[in-house]
């Protein structure tokens, strides 16, 4: 593993970044604000930090606009986009796999593995598998018969995908996932619970990324989908027949019930639950821990449990922290009536 060494100047360079200030210091990494060292570069998109830029020991800052500062700026349009940009710059660089199967690994006859695709040790690539150009399948990966992965791809160690599943181009599945098991769906008959054959598929668009310990069933018929450029997080469980639109986020903890529709960009914040059978808008955004049990339109916010509208929510939450002073006024004015009653019932 390497390390990256770039001067302040070689970074303004990458970015088009307009320097202010000396570009001489070497950077060998990227910090936060408030830890960063001197051989590092930090960022800054709040205020509130920018006036603390004068104890701030990096070795220079990126920001949106120019301010008075004793460290050299680079000053870019869009700091979060910059930051990408010099994080991937200063990323570990690890060792690529090489092309090729692994000694043992074992691939089935039948199975068809790209010659620039890297298969690693002890991975099972099964019969009528197809794995596409500059595809990486790490270490102890299982790929199921009739299983389709497009280029230029990465499965982390141990990630298994079932069989008649589809994984685009571009995508990444941290270790340990799960792609394509038998969905939850049971019916109760002769008193016990029977289980429903799951015949569909799973298919996962391009530029999708699905994080460690995370499940997507396959559908019963048809096909569970994720759109191209989701970005799904760990430990979430997606259940058979959900479909969800482009570029929607889901974050940790999150499951989504069986035959749900999710639009374009939606964001599912962490813990989020959702019923079956049920759509979620374009652009819609559900805070942490909702549990939605209805449709919901498009670029709505909702939070909380059953999830309702942020707005009514917090009327409620403001009304709920008043209830404490409304009960000692109404517990006063019970007060004052029955007095009142009393000397009512005294002058009679």
């Amino acid at each position: 593993m390497t390390q990256t060494k770039l001067t302040v100047s070689q970074i303004a360079e990458l970015l088009k970044a307009q320097l202010v200030g000396s570009g001489d210091a070497e950077v060998v990494g990227v910090s936060a604000f408030d830890i960063a060292a001197p051989n590092q570069i930090t960022f800054a998109t709040d205020g509130k930090l920018l006036e603390k830029i004068g104890v701030c020991k990096a070795a220079a800052v990126i920001v949106k606009d120019k301010v008075e500062s004793p460290l050299p700026l680079l000053i870019v349009n869009n700091v979060e986009r910059a930051l990408i940009e010099v994080l991937k710059k200063f990323m570990p660089q690890l060792d690529k796999p090489s092309p090729g199967i692994h000694k043992s690994a074992v691939v089935e006859e039948g199975a068809l593995v790209d010659p620039t695709a890297s298969i690693g040790p002890m991975a099972y690539i099964r019969k009528g598998a197809k794995i596409g150009a500059g595809t990486v399948i790490s270490a102890g990966c299982k790929i199921g018969q009739d299983v389709t992965i497009g280029k230029d791809c990465k499965l982390d160690d141990n990630v298994v995908v079932y069989h008649n599943c589809t994984i685009g181009n571009n995508c990444f599945i941290y270790a340990n996932s799960t792609i394509g098991a038998t969905g939850f769906g049971y019916y109760f008959i002769d008193g016990r619970h029977q289980l429903i054959p799951h015949t569909g598929g799973v298919i996962i668009e391009d530029f999708v990324e699905i994080g460690a310990n995370t499940c997507v069933d396959r559908a019963k018929f048809g096909n569970t989908i994720i759109g191209a450029g989701t970005k799904v997080d760990n430990l979430v469980q997606i259940a058979h027949n959900v479909v969800t639109g482009k570029c929607c986020l889901i974050v940790g903890q999150a499951g989504i019930a069986g035959s749900c529709k999710l639009g374009n960009g939606v964001v599912l914040a962490g813990q989020v639950g959702l019923k079956d059978h049920i759509s979620i808008g374009d652009m819609t955004q559900v805070g942490a821990q909702a549990g939605v049990i209805n449709d919901i339109g498009p670029n709505q916010q909702i939070v909380g449990s059953p999830a309702i509208d942020i707005k009514e929510k917090l009327r409620q939450v403001l009304l709920e922290q008043k209830l404490p002073e409304m009960n000692k006024q109404l517990k006063q004015l019970l007060k004052k009536v029955e007095q009142l009653e009393a000397a009512k019932n005294d002058s009679k």
